[in-house]
């Protein structure tokens, strides 16, 4: 048994090093959040470009927002407090892997209890 944690110790070093996958997004305010499995975010102004990637990001992941249709208070003081009707596309350069977010997420929930996400290739 003293032997065991030596054999773990590789693979949890390799572990470590994945990159961690999108867990679920906001959309509030012109702002575009990306919140990560392991706890980490990172945030995006789509007021001025819909697609990128992220800057001082510790995941390198690019984006693409497209607003299909704009939230119910758009142009209230409760803009800030809904999201639009979007569809947000994720794409990790490292590996091609692509996640696919709806907003408003109220409703839908992913099989890690995770609500928004839709698909991901």
């Amino acid at each position: 048994m003293r032997f065991a944690p030596l054999f773990i110790l590789p693979f949890a070093a390799c572990a470590a090093a994945l990159p961690a996958n999108p867990d679920r997004i906001t959309l509030l305010g012109g702002e575009l959040a990306v919140h990560f499995y392991d706890g980490t975010s990172c945030r995006a102004d789509i007021r001025t470009t819909r697609s990128g990637r992220f800057a001082d990001c510790g995941q390198v992941m690019d984006y693409a927002v497209v607003i299909d249709k704009p939230s119910l208070a758009q142009g209230t003081v409760l803009d800030n407090l809904f999201e639009p009707y979007a569809t947000v596309t994720l794409t990790r350069p490292s590996d091609n892997r692509t996640w696919t977010f709806q907003t408003p997420q109220a409703g839908r929930v992913n099989e890690n209890g995770s609500t928004g996400y839709v698909k991901h290739r």
